[in-house]
């Protein structure tokens, strides 16, 4: 008998692992990135979204974390497997989205060339059944701060991966943690798409910001997190650039 292992998993105080993808830890859909939610205070933030095929199981394990209410999502960047299952997961939750300005566009229009999908659909990236609805967008995400119960997410603007692609730092006991999106993941790995909205040069100028941050505690998009010296994993991505080569790639 093969066992099961259930959301949510609680990575440090306050912050759930409520989904994840088969470049995770399996929790939810196949094709959801992670999502995690951050509760202090009388209050909860999910952080990404998914795919939109797992978003019962999503529900469950925020239900089992036993936390404040969700008040809002707040979107890394408009990729499907972070972004197309904000809008149910939003009404099932009585929850607004918050996204960048290019990213609100994107999902309020419901473009499916502009957020990747279409090129996921044709590549087989995505199955058929991913579907990027028109998202009504409730905040605009800008350079700052966050207020969540009583703690402070700070918004910070990371173009390269894609466009609109943001970061937030939370800072616990004098400790910075980042949600890097798909910006860096573990061992300094990057994800560069042939996409038109991809920019080495961005990408590159993103990662030494973060690094600036002197995060202790990574929790990327995909693939483990990072409790303890996350600022070295966002170095080497630094120093690969440093170097005129690419940081590893994750796929």
């Amino acid at each position: 008998m093969t066992p099961t292992w259930e959301a949510p998993i609680e990575l440090i105080a306050g912050v759930h692992l409520v989904g994840s993808g088969r470049l995770g830890l399996c929790l939810s859909d196949d094709h959801d990135c992670n999502i995690y939610l951050v509760a202090a205070g009388h209050d909860s933030v999910l952080i990404d979204a998914g795919c939109g095929l797992g978003t019962e199981l999503v529900l469950d394990a925020i239900k089992s974390a036993k936390v404040p209410r969700v008040s809002r999502i707040l979107l890394t960047h408009a990729h499907p497997d972070h972004a197309a299952g904000a809008a149910a997961l939003a009404v099932a939750l009585g929850a607004e989205i918050w996204a960048s300005a290019p990213v609100a566009a994107m999902l309020e229009s419901g473009d499916d060339v502009a957020s990747g999908l279409r090129t996921g659909l044709l590549a087989g990236t995505y199955p058929e059944q991913v579907r990027l609805n028109p998202t009504p967008i409730a905040g605009i995400l800008d350079a700052g701060p966050v207020k969540v119960g009583d703690r402070q997410i700070e918004v910070l603007a990371t173009p390269g991966h894609a466009a609109g692609h943001l970061c937030f730092r939370l800072v616990t006991g004098g400790a910075a943690m980042v949600f890097t999106g798909d910006l860096v993941f573990s061992r300094g790995r990057v994800a560069v798409l042939a996409t038109p909205d991809t920019d080495l040069h961005l990408l590159a100028s993103s990662l030494r910001a973060v690094a600036e941050c002197w995060p202790v505690v990574l929790f990327p998009g995909h693939c483990e997190p990072v409790l303890r010296g996350a600022v070295r994993h966002v170095q080497t991505a630094v120093s690969a650039f440093d170097l005129e080569a690419l940081p590893e790639s994750l796929i």
